[in-house]
């Protein structure tokens, strides 16, 4: 090997070597224009640098170089540096072949970005990017909950909002937005403009300092999305919550917080720990937020403005919510209350009497506000961190549940504690959950059991999970709750690797699915169709169907799992079957399901419940449905103009041997071009010959016989005669003549259906071929039909694989089993080979035109006797196929039809 030259790079990180991670040449067309050979350069401090590695000129010579930084002329020069585009480094770079776009992918930045290069100074610009998260994230929502009110568009997917999914609370400390309907819907919420450079004129390492803690909690609202902020998140160790807009994608609005907090951050008096946020929601109409604290107060504010509007308790020096104001607007329009109080003030004329009452009222009065303030300390969450928050629809009651173990109900207006409350739960709550329609709330507790409160019954109605001898309580700390759409099911997630999904009516568990990995937080769409869930150390979202949105499940509570469903994530193997499962496993209680059919398994048959019955294949459409439509599919997929030849390719790919790189000589063009026909006309002329040459039965056939003494070559029809030694006429049966000296026939290939029939012939069934050809797609169950007879001049090995492949189409129409499936491969297989079944009637005749048996050898004319059994039976097979399908198909339109006419005829009734 010899050195050629070296390009050096700026080490951006003096602290750490820098290393070359990847590769990538450029080969369009526009760099060739501009005459540059760009080369892409990976390095591990996360910049790509771009050099031309065209060769220096003369002029270039002379001038000085630049040992640091590569060389200062036009050849093998620095075109750009791009800084900091993957941080922890470059792994891959790849240029896109005949197009300037570059994709690169990072090692720990868990991003692909693709840049193009089409500015004039040749700089890379940023096209397109697809990015996650950098830490696992701890913290996922739903854009918006369901309420039960769910247009048609949501509910058939097509809109797109139904399908977002906020994500956060990892160390990277940001917010994402991911749509699982449209990928261009991705997006990172912005916290704030230049931070790159804020971060250099502070003197830090990255812009990640500057960035908000993780979140730890969020809350969001439809209701007034138009017109302010629709996210609020609370974090860790921090005060203040953050209203966010989910249409700019970023942090719009004010900062909730007090007014005597001291917002920035540099400031020396922060605000106490005892208010630092816990949890966070908004109520339904959209104008108010609820911030909980770890000391137990419960701050309002105004989303809007931004402006605190009190506290639950209500502190007596808050001027927000005042108590004699809201007495007085009490009173207006109260007739009856005035009247009692002015009867009140009249009833003792007496000065003394009025006296002695006026005491006693006062003390009375005293007895009262003590009482109060007892009530009030017992009835709030002093010295205990709020653990979650809920308001119902109406904004009249506010729901919360604290490390204390109570669970209070606060008047929303008055900031007052229930006459009732505090209920005392069975052990501290860590989660709030809570469903609109039914007006329930799921409460998580450290004992690892859920309590099910109804807020309009202020009673609790259930307790899920508390016995733990049963096998089907949590026996970890609950991660996180949540509710179905309908409210009717509860799902629970646990740091002990399980997801466990409750049945709210019967109280019990109906599905128990095991992760290898502990889940951290879930959510349900607002169709109930998805649930998505975050597990420990996956940078990854994990999305999970239910099967009972397109499969029938029933569901047998008495009969909870016993045993959990062992759900492999991220392509992992499960540890009891050992196969590998896909994402989409399905979330569709999988333990006591009684289910008929698997989806996926092109092997399980649906049997019947009575015999004669028509089954389906279970199929998807496309499998059989594209079997009608394959040449309006080909035809489409016709090219437009054929490739065209590559423009000349850069100095650095090699060529073919052999070749020359200016081009062929031009008197050496025509020679090439007249061997090239030569060539081709006497190969097309022979296959032709050889071709023809393969029927035994045609009598007009000719064919070349070598003369011995000569030398040269004869052709004389076959009528019974051929050459001896000398060259004399010699007379010969026409059958054995063309069987011994015919020329060598052509090799046709076969697909592995033709070896299957072959191979079920013996064992008296099909199924195998029917399992085989259910496992093929569209256009394989076109080859493999199409390579059975390539037509009439293959009837030799192509007859009895058409045979058997009618024999196979009878015994699968017979057993009405995948009746769908089994048509569209009937009309497939009598669409390709029509014309040689039509044309068999044909050579039939011909066979019976031919001489006589005592002109024919003996083994010839057992081949043609086989051979003509061989037809006798294709024709009788596809008779009775005929027959079976339309006696199929007429039993399917008649009790269709007798269906359609019952259901026309009860709908008349209603």
């Amino acid at each position: 090997d010899v050195h050629l030259f070296s390009l050096r790079h700026k080490n951006n990180q003096k602290s750490k070597p820098c290393r070359i991670t990847s590769l990538s040449f450029r080969t369009d067309g526009s760099a060739m224009r501009y005459g540059i050979a760009p080369l892409a350069v990976g390095r591990s401090d996360g910049t790509i640098s771009v050099w031309d590695l065209t060769p220096p000129t003369e002029d270039d010579s002379e001038e000085e170089e630049d040992t640091n930084y590569g060389n200062a002329g036009r050849g093998r020069r620095l075109l750009c540096d791009m800084p900091q585009v993957h941080p922890g480094g470059v792994a891959k770079l790849t240029y896109l072949p005949q197009e300037p776009l570059l994709l690169s992918t990072g090692t720990s930045s868990n991003s692909i970005q693709m840049h193009i290069f089409d500015n004039p100074d040749h700089t890379g610009r940023l096209l397109r990017q697809r990015s996650g998260h950098t830490s696992p994230p701890t913290c996922i929502k739903y854009k918006y909950p369901s309420n039960g009110l769910l247009l048609q568009s949501a509910m058939d997917g097509t809109d797109a909002a139904t399908c977002q999914l906020y994500s956060g609370g990892g160390k990277d400390r940001t917010l994402r937005m991911f749509s699982s309907a449209r990928s261009v819907l991705d997006k990172e919420f912005s916290q704030g403009k230049g931070l790159d450079k804020k971060a250099k004129q502070l003197g830090l390492s990255s812009k990640e300092e500057l960035l908000l803690p993780p979140i730890t909690g969020m809350a969001t609202a439809e209701a007034r999305k138009r017109d302010w902020g629709d996210l609020v998140t609370v974090h860790r160790n921090s005060a203040f919550a953050y209203v966010w807009n989910s249409q700019t994608g970023s942090q719009s609005g004010p900062i909730l917080r007090q007014n005597n907090w001291n917002v920035s951050a540099m400031a020396q008096q922060k605000p106490p720990e005892r208010v630092h946020a816990t949890c966070v929601t908004i109520s339904s109409c959209g104008n108010f937020c609820l911030v909980g604290t770890k000391g137990g107060t419960i701050y309002k504010y105004n989303i809007q403005s931004g402006i605190p509007r009190g506290s639950y308790p209500r502190k007596e020096e808050d001027d927000s919510v005042d108590g004699d104001a809201l007495t007085k607007r009490r009173l207006v329009g109260n007739v009856s209350r005035t009247i009692k109080k002015l009867e009140k003030q009249a009833a003792v004329s007496n000065r003394t009497s009025n006296m002695d009452k006026g005491d006693r009222d006062v003390a009375r009065d005293a007895k009262l506000q003590e009482l109060r303030k007892k009530k009030q300390l017992l009835a709030s969450h002093t010295g205990a961190a709020v653990q979650g928050l809920a308001v119902d629809s109406l904004n009249k009651t506010l729901l919360s549940v604290g490390a204390d173990g109570k669970l209070i109900l606060w008047s929303f207006v008055n900031h007052v504690a229930h006459k009732k409350s505090p209920y005392q739960l069975p052990s501290p709550a860590t989660k709030l959950c809570r469903v609109s329609d039914s007006d329930l709330a799921a409460i998580a507790m450290e004992d690892y059991s859920v309590v099910l409160f109804d807020c309009a019954a202020l009673s609790t109605v259930r307790r899920f999970g508390a016995d733990q001898g049963s096998g089907t309580a949590h026996t970890g700390p609950i991660t996180d709750v949540g509710f179905s759409p309908d409210g009717r099911s509860l799902f629970t997630s646990s740091l002990d690797g399980t997801i466990r999904v409750w049945d709210v009516p019967t109280n019990t568990c109906i599905d128990w699915l095991k992760f290898q990995t502990p889940p951290t937080a879930l959510s349900l769409s607002p169709t109930g169709e998805f649930l998505a869930t975050t597990h420990k150390g996956k940078l990854g979202i994990s999305l999970w169907s239910d099967r009972s949105f397109y499969q029938t499940v029933h569901v047998d509570g008495a009969n909870p799992p016993t045993v959990p469903a062992p759900i492999a994530e991220d392509g992992y193997e499960s540890e009891d079957d050992g196969q590998k499962q896909t994402d989409v496993a399905g979330l569709a209680r999988l333990s006591n399901v009684n289910i008929k059919q698997e989806d996926g398994d092109a092997s399980k048959v649906v049997f019947p419940f009575e015999e004669g019955l028509i089954t389906l294949s279970g199929l998807p459409p496309a499998h059989w449905k594209n079997l009608f439509h394959l040449e309006l599919v080909k035809e489409r997929n016709k090219p437009k103009e054929p490739p065209k030849k590559p423009p000349t390719a850069p100095f650095f790919l090699q060529f073919r041997s052999g070749e020359s790189i200016m081009g062929a000589n031009p008197g050496d063009e025509g020679k090439a071009e007249k061997t090239e026909k030569q060539d081709a006309s006497a190969a097309d002329e022979e296959e032709w010959d050889a071709a023809w040459s393969d029927d035994d039965d045609n009598g007009d056939s000719k064919m070349t016989i070598q003369s011995g003494g000569t030398g040269k070559k004869r052709s004389k029809d076959l009528v019974g005669e051929e050459t001896d030694e000398s060259g004399a006429l010699v007379p010969v049966q026409k059958g054995l003549l063309a069987t011994q000296q015919k020329r060598p026939k052509i090799v046709h290939h076969r697909s592995h259906l033709a070896a299957l029939l072959a191979d079920c012939e013996h064992q008296s069934s099909f199924k195998a071929v029917t399992d085989h050809v259910a496992s093929l797609g569209p256009s394989g169950i076109d080859v493999a039909l199409s390579t059975l007879c390539n037509g009439l001049h293959d009837l030799e090995e192509g007859l009895p694989l058409l045979r058997l492949t009618s024999l196979w189409l009878l015994e699968a129409c017979q057993s009405r089993e995948r009746y769908e499936a089994v048509n569209a491969y009937l009309h497939r297989f009598l669409y390709i080979h029509s014309n040689v079944i039509a044309g068999i009637d044909d050579s039939m005749k011909k066979d019976v035109a031919s001489p006589s048996s005592s002109e024919i050898p003996e083994q010839v004319k057992n081949e043609q006797n086989q051979q003509h059994e061989q037809r006798l039976e294709l024709l009788e097979t596809i008779r009775k196929l005929r027959e079976v399908q339309r006696a199929a198909s007429d039993t399917l339109r008649s009790k269709m039809q007798n269906s359609l006419c019952l259901l026309r005829h009860f709908s008349r009734m209603v």
